[in-house]
């Protein structure tokens, strides 16, 4: 079953994976995470951001931002960085984003961070919260194995390939969610031309995606942040993750039954 979302619920979903996405895949820089506070970038947000624990999440990360703000500020003695930028100044955005990058205090900020995504997601070994769907349903937590390809070959049909395949698996989480972007994206551009058949396989599409690869798993990835995290920045990525996830999928008539601990669906 499927509910079709409104063109800006769409768009704001759209981007709200592709952030999702861009958290858990890319290590942070000190560039990315300057623009990210520069913008104020999780005080709101599109698309989940009146489920409680996709907000919850948001405002983890947004206190992350506001107390590497204020930390650089302290350091400086520059009162254009005592608040964030207006949404629609990119030049001062820029400059804030410039000021903070020249901060040694916020310096040491993303390299705590930096560190904690590696512990967390990328580890030497085994991370403590691995993105990987292999990680959790193959035997033996096996690398390059059926989820890998699977998923490989469904990315395939759509005319994708990351870009390190056969050296990189496939069933990253946060590859996985850019996928779902990128399904969204198309499913915009199929609804805004009137092709209501092509937008409802490609909702089709992103529900069984979800539901074989990422939502059984989903609930023990974020217990294994929740239960690593340092920092306000991931505990809050974590629960923003997860409860984007668990937004999105109730147009599938799917929910996340928190008694169980498992996702769902409503019959």
């Amino acid at each position: 079953m499927n509910h079709p979302l409104s063109p800006a619920s769409l768009s704001g979903a759209q981007v709200c994976f592709a952030v999702a996405s861009h958290l858990l895949y890319v290590e942070p820089t000190a560039e990315d995470l300057a623009l990210s506070v520069a913008a104020d970038q999780f005080a709101r947000a599109p698309f989940a951001a009146d489920d409680p624990i996709a907000a919850e999440g948001l405002a983890f990360m947004a206190r992350w931002c506001a107390h590497a703000r204020a930390a650089a500020a302290a350091e400086m003695g520059e009162a254009s960085l005592a608040r964030p930028c207006a949404d629609d100044d990119e030049a001062a955005q820029a400059r804030q984003a410039r000021l903070l990058t020249e901060s040694a205090a916020f310096i040491e900020a993303v390299g705590d961070v930096r560190r904690e995504w590696l512990r967390l997601f990328a580890g030497v070994g085994a991370p403590e919260a691995s993105c990987l769907e292999s990680f959790y349903v193959e035997p033996n937590r096996h690398m390059f194995g059926e989820c890998t390809l699977a998923v490989r070959a469904i990315y395939r049909r759509h005319g994708l390939q990351i870009e390190q395949v056969h050296r990189e698996p496939d069933d990253h989480l946060g590859l996985m969610l850019g996928f779902v972007s990128h399904l969204i994206g198309e499913e915009e551009a199929a609804r805004a031309a009137g092709d209501e058949a092509k937008a409802e396989a490609l909702a089709l599409e992103q529900d069984r995606f979800l539901a074989d690869h990422v939502l059984p798993w989903l609930a023990v990835w974020r217990y294994g942040v929740a239960r690593h995290a340092t920092s306000d920045y991931f505990r809050g990525a974590g629960d923003f993750v997860f409860g984007l996830v668990a937004c999105y999928v109730r147009r599938f008539a799917i929910i996340f039954d928190g008694e169980a601990q498992a996702f769902k669906r409503k019959r």
